[in-house]
Formats: C-alpha cells, sequence, structure tokens
C-alpha cells in the first residue's frame, strides 16, 4: 500500500535538508542539499536528448558514439538523474573521504534503504525507484554510464561556482576575509582532479573543459 503523504515529507522532504558531505567538509557556506544537486542532474539529463547534437561534440568515434542521444533513452536518464540520491534521505551522503566504516558499508546500507523506501512508495513507483538506483549503480547501460557522467560534471559546476562566490583571496583579498565565514580561503581541487577523467561523453566534456 503506497504511503504517499510519508514518501512526499519524510523521504523528499529530509532530502530537501541534508547537506552534501563534501561540501560541508570543505567549510562551504551554506551549502546545496541534495535535492538542489539532484535538480540541476535532471536538468543536465534533459540536454542530453532535448535537441540535435551539437556540431562541437564528436560522436564519431568508437568510444563516444554510444553516447549520442539516439542511444539514450532520455525519460528513463531523466528519472535516474532525478532520483539517484533518493537512498540518502535515510543512508545518508557517504563520500570516499568519509570514515572507512562507512564506506565499507555504503551499498548495503544504501540497498537497505532503497527497500524501505520500495516499501513505503508501494508499487509500481517503489519497484521503478529501486531498479533505478540499481541500474545506476549497477553500471551496465548506457543511462547509467551517462547518468554518472552528468552528475559528476554538476558537482564540478558547482565546485566552480562556490570558487566564483566564495575564494576571494585569489583576488587579493584574503587579508581582510580570510575571517569571514561566508568566504573560501583554498581551491576547490579535490572535486577537479577527482573528476578529471570522468567526462567521456562528448558534451559533458565540452561543458566540463568551458568551465575548467
Amino acid at each position: 500500500m503506497c504511503d504517499s503523504l510519508t514518501f512526499l515529507s519524510e523521504i523528499c522532504g529530509a532530502l530537501k535538508t541534508i547537506k552534501r558531505t563534501g561540501w560541508v567538509r570543505s567549510g562551504i557556506p551554506l551549502p546545496e542539499s541534495d535535492s538542489d544537486h539532484m535538480h540541476r542532474c535532471a536538468m543536465c539529463a534533459m540536454l542530453v536528448t532535448s535537441s540535435s547534437p551539437d556540431p562541437r561534440d564528436d560522436y564519431s568515434k568508437a568510444s563516444t558514439q554510444k553516447f549520442h542521444p539516439t542511444n539514450v533513452n532520455g525519460n528513463k536518464l531523466l528519472r535516474m538523474a532525478l532520483t539517484h540520491d533518493v537512498c540518502e534521505s535515510l543512508a545518508g551522503d557517504v563520500t570516499p573521504f568519509c570514515d572507512a566504516k562507512l564506506l565499507t558499508n555504503k551499498h548495503a546500507c544504501e540497498d537497505g534503504a532503497m527497500r524501505r523506501i520500495q516499501k513505503i512508495v508501494g508499487a509500481p513507483l517503489g519497484v521503478e525507484l529501486y531498479e533505478l538506483w540499481q541500474e545506476y549503480e549497477g553500471q551496465e547501460t548506457i543511462e547509467a554510464f551517462t547518468a554518472r557522467i552528468l552528475i559528476k560534471f554538476e558537482m564540478v559546476m558547482q565546485a566552480y561556482e562556490y570558487e566564483r562566490a566564495h575564494l576571494t583571496h585569489k583576488m587579493g583579498f584574503a587579508s581582510e576575509t580570510e575571517n569571514d565565514s561566508r568566504t573560501l580561503l583554498q581551491p576547490l581541487r579535490t572535486f577537479y582532479i577527482t573528476t578529471n577523467t570522468s567526462m567521456k561523453s562528448p558534451l559533458f566534456k565540452r561543458l566540463d573543459g568551458e568551465l575548467r
């Protein structure tokens, strides 16, 4: 039996208040929530199949042909991007820099969270949410590949925006603002380094290059 109100309030509502761990760890003022992140991921997904390929994006190579918009199920990609972190409403946002025990148990914990969410939502949506999460985690379909790429790209874009808004010392103002909680004193290099080879899709490789 579907408990829609619990799903919308306790699951979706929680995602609006969970601050992304990587940004909290980096001392970002007012870091984005899981919902913020997934919303722009969904917008990125819509870009993939909403128009004809940009002539600047080369899909002719064997390694890039699979990312051509005609080979991607746009509806599935959108739904995957919009829901990929739903499990974090119950499991929390665990990153590679978290405690080793949390990392070891990450998949099992998220699987358990998705099973609980499936029961709360009921069929058919609960089943779809769980299967979308499984497919994304499995990384065996073009939609899962593309989802991971655009999720990484969204993180890079967010890092860029945080640096632009808060990294004041690069403009020579560090001495005046180093005690201001609204400023960022160090570049967010980790977020660029860990995603440096992630952009396999021609579209997001180009957009990533324009940012960096």
